[in-house]
């Protein structure tokens, strides 16, 4: 189960990956308050090859990334372990959280969750909520990690614009998955992370930028009545600690999101349905 460490290695020195760093006192924290379930063997064996401590994000997205080995209790931050003015309170059971899920990776604030509870760690997903019930993604996390390897290598701009992808290179990657994947675990897996099929062809992206395409980008200016909720919501999206979020609420151009598709407007319009002040613009 080294394909996604294999592609990973091919990868880090170009701009198809990059590394997040974490807040140090936010882990500290937990760690001092929590303990996490024991790991089953098949995710210490994954992380063993994994590059060490490090949040791994797939540049090309700007919101998918994969949680390292000793960030895993501070990725529980939010939607397990909560921090109130009072302090630390563990919600697993208001939220109906199980005490075996893991996150190991998040998509858009959204949960990929390992079940350390079973060897071969099935993966599922969720949407934030009110509480939680996760749908299986794949059935072992071995699935997950060759799904991933795949994504990573095949992936190339030339072919790729705001989570779409041209026919003829998604069915590349297709070809590729179902030789370990399934039709519903494919189905299952691009129904939640950001790969779609593009239902008509687009310009590769250096032509794209040759006629001068414009990115948007999104700034939060305010957050409004409802702090608390479109700070976690900041959280959710950007992987960034609450403390950190709340340092540059206090400085200018608090740049949340950008992009070239519709996606990074429809992101604007769910933070001004929080009640929060956002400016777009586009460069």
């Amino acid at each position: 189960m080294k394909y996604l460490t294999q592609s990973i290695f091919k990868n880090e020195n170009g701009s198809k990956i990059r590394f997040l760093k974490t807040s140090e006192e936010t882990k500290r924290e937990l760690k001092e308050n929590f303990k996490l379930p024991f790991l089953s063997q098949t995710l210490l064996e994954w992380y063993s090859d994994l590059p060490e401590s490090k949040d791994l994000m797939f540049e090309w997205t700007n919101d998918f990334y994969l949680v390292g080995k000793e960030n895993l209790m501070n990725a529980l931050e939010g939607y397990r372990f909560i921090k109130e003015d009072k302090g630390w309170v563990d919600f697993s059971e208001k939220m109906k959280w199980n005490q075996n899920w893991i996150i190991i990776s998040i998509w858009s604030g959204n949960p990929v969750i390992a079940d350390v509870s079973k060897v071969e760690t099935p993966i599922y997903y969720d949407y934030v909520g009110e509480e939680f019930s996760p749908k299986l993604l794949v059935d072992s996390l071995e699935k997950f990690d060759y799904f991933l390897s795949v994504w990573l290598d095949k992936h190339d701009d030339k072919y790729y614009k705001s989570g779409e992808y041209q026919s003829n290179f998604y069915e590349s990657m297709e070809k590729e998955w179902k030789t370990k994947l399934n039709n519903e675990e494919i189905k299952n897996i691009c129904e939640f992370l950001p790969i779609t099929k593009s239902n008509e062809n687009f310009a590769p992206s250096v032509q794209r930028v040759k006629e001068k395409v414009k990115k948007h980008h999104v700034y939060l200016d305010d957050p409004g009545k409802n702090k608390s909720k479109v700070i976690l919501a900041v959280k959710k999206e950007t992987g960034l600690s609450f403390d950190e979020i709340r340092n540059r609420l206090n400085s200018n151009g608090f740049l949340i999101a950008e992009g070239y598709g519709e996606n990074t407007l429809v992101l604007a319009d769910y933070f001004t349905s929080l009640g929060a002040k956002v400016r777009t613009e586009q460069k």
